[in-house]
């Protein structure tokens, strides 16, 4: 199956407009993340690259990973999913326990608030797929500026997110000539990437990275 080098991952610039923050005022990066595939779209980017099995039978494996997957992952059994990573379950704590005593008669959900499933990348040497390493295997494309506001449409608030391409904001900024390009506006906060080549992305407010990415614009 041929596999795409160094694919193009876009990336966009949003304002911190937080007064309280010491970012206030500077443009910190976040994914400019594309229309979410389902198991149809994923399986037919698999035939696409040259993939001996039918959409259908993929389709059908992909059913049957979500399925057990989380199955296995309830038993506290983590899956690992080839050179990928490892999905594992992991305990969000609602309290502690003082000493043995009190784990008499203890019920587990009085100490568990939730149990969640993280996703270890593969961290080997030939197939890195944490943090830096991974950051290596994209093509970093800096695109848009991203503008989110909270309006007033007839007695209604939306939030109206605007794209305005990089390139135009730094002509504009010298007084130059923008590019013929202009910015995207969307009523709903979900907008797409005039300038990569894809459309369809969200781009409302979700920061990339992975979890456990803590964006400095949201500090209060």
């Amino acid at each position: 199956m041929a596999l795409v080098n160094n694919p193009v991952m876009g990336i966009n610039l949003r304002q911190n407009k937080n007064s309280k923050n010491t970012g206030f005022g500077k443009y910190y990066p976040e994914v400019d993340l594309q229309k979410t595939l389902t198991i149809r779209g994923f399986a037919q980017h698999m035939i696409d690259h040259g993939s001996k099995y039918s959409r259908g039978d993929i389709e059908n494996i992909l059913s049957m990973v979500t399925d057990c997957l989380p199955e296995l992952v309830a038993q506290g059994i983590p899956v690992q999913l080839g050179d990928l990573g490892i999905f594992r379950p992991t305990c969000e704590v609602k309290t502690s326990v003082m000493n043995i005593a009190a784990m008499e008669g203890l019920n587990p959900s009085d100490v568990v608030k939730a149990i969640h499933i993280r996703f270890i990348p593969n961290q080997s040497k030939l197939d890195n797929l944490a943090g830096p390493a991974f950051k290596d295997q994209c093509s970093l494309e800096l695109r848009n500026i991203i503008d989110t506001e909270t309006v007033t449409i007839d007695g209604k608030k939306k939030s109206v997110t605007t794209l305005v391409p990089i390139a135009t904001a730094v002509a504009r900024l010298k007084g130059g000539d923008a590019p013929s390009e202009g910015g995207n506006t969307n009523q709903g906060g979900n907008t797409g990437s005039n300038t990569g080549g894809n459309t369809g992305g969200n781009t409302g407010g979700n920061s990339g990275g992975g979890g456990g990415d803590d964006s400095p614009i949201d500090d209060d």
